[in-house]
């Protein structure tokens, strides 16, 4: 009796049909899929703040806000504007240099600053602030200003 004549009394029964199915798809080589495992995603993990980065970032900023200056009589207000004028290739990520580093200006456009806030706040991590003047200052375990001490280049 062929397997097609097997199968049709089977179904005609209806008792074996599903160990018939698994037999057919053994023998096809076939498996039932396994259970899946649910991947846990690791928790977002932070970069760790790269001070060198941060510095080199202000850097940027405060040479691409001077051009701007030079050209436009005023500091850009955003990032895309230095972005779009070609002045700064890209916005300082978190992501790559594990500092926030926001830009600040003022209403009338006629100064800002920079300051860069670790993505992981210790009291061991350095924050930091610029402005028009060039000058990057630096403050241990909490938050930079014009006051602060000056970080030598």
């Amino acid at each position: 009796m062929s397997l097609c004549c097997q199968m049709r009394s089977v179904r005609n029964k209806g008792k074996l049909l599903p160990v018939i199915l698994a037999l057919l798809l053994a023998g096809c080589g076939a498996t039932p899929a396994p259970e899946q495992k649910q991947e846990q995603s690791a928790p977002d993990r932070k970069k760790a703040p790269d001070e060198n980065a941060a510095i080199a970032a202000i850097s940027r900023i405060n040479a691409a806000q001077k051009d701007f200056f030079t050209r436009n009589r005023r500091y850009a207000l955003t990032y895309e504007e230095l972005m779009q004028g070609r002045f700064l290739k890209e916005e300082p990520a978190i992501a790559k240099i594990g500092y926030d580093v926001r830009l600040r200006p003022s209403a009338d456009a006629a100064s800002y600053t920079v300051v860069a806030i670790p993505s992981t706040p210790s009291p061991a991590t350095r924050y930091f602030f610029s402005d028009q003047t060039g000058d990057i200052r630096g403050e241990q375990g909490k938050d930079a200003n014009a006051q602060s001490p000056k970080i030598l280049p």
